[in-house]
């Protein structure tokens, strides 16, 4: 696993405590999402209702994937 020292960590979810460097693209581009199919998201796992992807996550997935070379276009990441 490689590790950066200025990349930011995920402190939620299944990679928590991993860089967002080493997530795969599909999981940043969930977490990335601009818009949810639902209100919230529902975690089968949380006791939470109303739980949603925190905002200093999804600014950090975005960066990542511009990084890789994706581009937001409309609702999808692509390159």
């Amino acid at each position: 696993m490689k590790t950066q020292p200025q990349s930011k960590v995920i402190d939620f979810g299944q990679y928590n405590g991993h860089f967002y460097c080493n997530l795969p693209d599909d999981y940043l581009m969930w977490v990335a999402k601009p818009k949810y199919s639902g209100k919230f998201y529902k975690s089968l796992h949380s006791m939470e209702k109303n739980w949603t992807v925190p905002l200093n996550a999804k600014i950090a997935a975005r960066e990542e994937l511009e990084r890789r070379g994706y581009k937001l276009v409309g609702e999808r990441w692509e390159r």
